[in-house]
């Protein structure tokens, strides 16, 4: 971590910091939504509702790694924030000794009882081959997946942004190649979309070992004996994003429950192309949230309250505009957006059309809540944290899905999330106030 931490010019440290994170963001849900045409127009809406299915299954993963990933950066970068360097690489071994165990142990667990597991995701018939085929292979290489993350969350929280971007974009051209060869080509359906995606992320995985293996970081591995006091500080401040992406896996499952009664295979593909719309949108606003962290962590560890507020500001006018235009292109091209996945299923243009236009609403909001959340981690306030988390992505959203479409019908399906979301910006406004004269006041 270098000075331009405590320089004046905060929005052009900003864009230093956040810039290359939104593109590296952005380019992995771009190779993600590509999968996903491929399977479109090679496979079918039943390989497109396949891949929904097996998403809760890798957000627990995601879990996980964020859980221990998110909490062990945020103690580092204060580390870094308050001189401590030697403090900072115990945390960084201690977070990814932790992330490979932990991961480690449930993909194996995922393995030996996959036929049981594809059963509980509740895929039948020929969508029920496609989960066996995909997540048969694509499981193996979860581990390296989780590890990319760790790599790239540590490598931006010493200030070298630009460096996760190669990493992430080589792995990424790589994943387009056998995509187009494993499934168009070969036609190796299913498994070769997973093939595609596992052999891919290998590429940026030995690139992030090297680089903290050859002494070039900041953060160096360390020997470290167990700790329960730093485990636990660890675990709590990761608790918000654990909270986050465990609630995506439960609530994904909920949604393809009640789209698989009530409307069927097109329903869950409707939502898994809805869902890639989203996760462009989410990446993006997670690269500017990661980007941020480390600078606000830092200048909070450094006792900076006015840059980090200053952070906050820019940061939130940063995801409204992105949420602003992502609703626009929605609202606008609905059915032009879910015609690049549909090939000639007019019954799945209509249904995603209508929801896609219906979601909308919560792009210009969920930013907002998505940043709050991550300026309470990257403070230390993992409580306020983990309240926005978990209410924007379980609580209402479970509620709201077992309410709204008895009430309203189908179309209650797709308003539950801007509602979650309307719900929870309310909340976390008044959460912000708070804190911000609560730190002032101290200061």
């Amino acid at each position: 971590m270098n000075e331009t931490m405590e320089e004046k010019n905060i929005v052009k440290t900003f864009f230093s910091y956040s810039v290359p994170c939104i593109i590296a963001m952005f380019l992995t849900s771009f190779i993600i939504v590509v999968d996903g045409v491929f399977i479109g127009w090679k496979v079918g809406e039943s390989g497109l509702a396949a891949i929904n299915l097996t998403l809760p299954l890798m957000y627990i993963l995601l879990a996980v790694t964020l859980l221990i990933g998110v909490g062990g950066v945020t103690l580092a970068a204060q580390s870094l924030g308050a001189k401590q360097k030697k403090q900072a690489s115990y945390y960084f071994s201690v977070a990814l000794s932790g992330i490979l165990a932990v991961d480690t142990s449930i993909v194996l667990f995922i393995a030996a009882f996959l036929d049981d597991i594809v059963v509980l995701l509740d895929a039948h018939g020929i969508v029920q081959e496609y989960v066996k085929d995909f997540l048969g292979v694509i499981v193996y290489f979860y581990v390296f997946m989780m590890l990319n993350m760790a790599f790239s969350m540590f490598i931006r929280a010493e200030g070298k942004p630009l460096l996760s971007l190669l990493f992430g974009v080589s792995g990424n051209i790589f994943n387009v190649i056998l995509d187009y060869v494993f499934i168009m080509k070969l036609d190796w359906g299913m498994c070769g979309a997973a093939l595609a995606s596992g052999l891919s992320v290998l590429v940026p995985c030995l690139f992030g070992l090297m680089y903290f293996l050859t002494n070039r970081s900041v953060y160096q591995f360390t020997k470290f004996s167990p700790n329960f006091t730093d485990c636990k500080n660890i675990i709590f401040n990761g608790s918000a994003e654990f909270i986050a992406q465990i609630s995506i896996s439960i609530t994904i499952f909920a949604f393809n429950l009640v789209l698989m009664e009530r409307i069927g295979v097109n329903g869950v593909a409707a939502q898994t192309i809805i869902g890639y719309v989203v996760f462009i949108q989410s990446m993006v606003l997670t690269g500017i949230a990661i980007g941020i962290h480390p600078l606000i962590s830092y200048n909070f560890g450094a006792k900076n309250m006015d840059v980090i507020f200053k952070l906050l500001g820019i940061g939130v006018k940063a995801v409204f505009a992105v949420g602003l235009v992502v609703c626009i292109v929605s609202l606008v091209y609905a059915e032009d957006i879910i015609s690049i996945f549909s090939h000639n299923n007019q019954e799945l243009l209509n249904i995603g059309g209508i929801g896609l236009r219906i979601f909308s609403i919560a792009f210009i909001l969920n930013g907002y809540n998505m940043i709050v959340a991550a300026f309470f981690t990257s403070i230390g306030k993992a409580k306020a944290a983990l309240f926005v988390s978990s209410l924007r992505s379980l609580v209402l959203i479970l509620f709201f899905l077992l309410v709204l479409p008895y009430i309203l019908g189908d179309i209650g399906i797709w308003l539950t999330t801007p509602l979650a979301e309307t719900v929870t910006f309310a909340a976390a406004y008044l959460l912000v106030s708070k804190i911000k004269n609560e730190l002032h006041s101290r200061s």
